[in-house]
């Protein structure tokens, strides 16, 4: 198993912060985590309208540590269509920006 490399993952189970899961690796398991963060570009609140336990999922390996035979995986990396499906809907604005500036002043 190399960094870059895709793979498919078991979700075990799913915390907080992400999803642990099992990956093959020829002969072996390798335990995995997904961090939350690499599920989407975009806020998560809940992991599980990504995945559930028992899923198997395409992941992309991006970190191994292998003293302890693990790996990070990402969810979103090999799912780059999803970002240019929303891409087209994100609308930067200003809005906030000017109460910032309110408050600082305000402060100073």
């Amino acid at each position: 198993m190399e960094k870059g490399q895709k793979v498919k993952a078991k979700i075990t189970s799913i915390v907080n912060y992400g999803a642990f899961c099992e990956v093959t690796d020829e002969s072996s398991i390798v335990k995995g985590l997904i961090h939350i963060s690499e599920f989407s570009d975009y806020f998560v609140g809940d992991i599980s309208q990504f995945v559930n336990i028992g899923d198997e999922v395409d992941v992309e390996v991006i970190d191994i540590i292998k003293d302890k035979n693990q790996v990070k995986l990402s969810y979103k990396r090999i799912r780059p269509e999803l970002l240019k499906e929303n891409e087209s809907k994100i609308k930067e604005t200003g809005e906030g920006f000017d109460n910032l500036k309110n408050i600082v002043a305000d402060t100073e």
